[in-house]
């Protein structure tokens, strides 16, 4: 029987075990942490009590105590892998095992996203890219932060991007690209009204669309000459938190930016070197 299963059964221990044990149970990532004082001291015990505890449950004494906690506290946390990523967490959780769940979470669609991108998309979204007389991105909500990451990104290698600052700009900036330009489009769902309007007017301008998305067969993607694809982990409606999505976007994202600095890295390898020697003396030394 495992430690935290014994522990659980507190009729066969005597009041001050039982605080222990239940003190163990709910601060079990803090309990392997701990000094056999410090334990004492949180649970107003002592020191022969918590070794009387641990020989109880057929171990030698608190240092055994802690290496087969920890060893099935491991062993826990390799078994979570089915998490509902809209809701990957639960009030019962430890915090060590929502850290864990939302590992999964990101590791899922990182890798899921992974395999849906190909060599000859991303070479056709770079291709497309350096093609282009202005580059423009369009996001709203929790994607606008990731469009901003990478607008940033690409400033910093000499290819501007422009994003709109308020969304009533958006369209008027849409009606300013025409068939020289190149524009990308963030829309998780696919199903944005606000992209949609956009990608309307700006396939009426004959501008080359990229559009990132989970899903293909959307009207915002059937607008589009090119849809860089995300995995489709999430709901479209109620989560606690878009998190499957912004890593799936940020992935891509980050990876086409990767692709464009390699596609003339020397280049972008000077001018990164040159900034930094540049704002050097922004910074404080050591």
């Amino acid at each position: 029987m495992t430690i935290i299963a014994q522990l659980t059964q507190a009729d066969k221990f005597n009041g001050t075990e039982k605080q222990i044990a239940a003190y163990t149970l709910k601060n079990k990532e803090s309990v392997i942490n701990q000094s056999i004082q410090q334990l004492a001291s949180v649970t107003f015990s002592s020191t022969s009590t918590i070794v009387r505890l641990c020989r109880k449950i057929g171990l030698k004494g608190f240092k055994d105590f802690k290496i087969k906690l920890a060893a099935e506290l491991q062993q826990h946390y390799n078994d979570i892998s089915t998490v509902d990523p809209d809701f990957p967490f639960t009030e019962d959780d430890s915090n060590k095992e929502i850290a864990q769940k939302l590992l999964g979470v990101m590791q899922d669609s990182l890798n899921q996203t992974n395999l849906l991108l190909t060599n000859q998309l991303l070479e056709h979204a770079v291709r497309n890219i350096f093609q282009a007389k202005n580059l423009g991105i369009f996001a709203y909500g929790d994607t606008y932060i990731s469009a901003l990451s990478f607008q940033n990104k690409l400033m910093k290698i000499n290819l501007p991007i422009s994003l709109p600052s308020l969304t009533d700009e958006s369209k008027f900036m849409a009606a300013n690209y025409d068939s020289k330009d190149c524009v990308i489009l963030i829309s998780y769902s696919g199903r944005s009204k606000n992209t949609y309007q956009i990608a309307k007017i700006l396939r009426l301008n004959g501008c080359k669309i990229i559009t990132l998305t989970s899903d293909q067969q959307s009207e915002i993607a059937k607008l589009s000459d090119l849809v860089l694809p995300i995995a489709n982990n999430e709901s479209q409606t109620v989560k606690i938190s878009p998190f499957a999505s912004q890593v799936g976007i940020e992935y891509v994202l980050n990876t086409l930016y990767s692709c464009l600095f390699v596609a003339n890295y020397d280049v972008n390898q000077r001018h990164r070197l040159a900034s930094e020697k540049l704002f050097a003396d922004s910074r404080f030394t050591n």
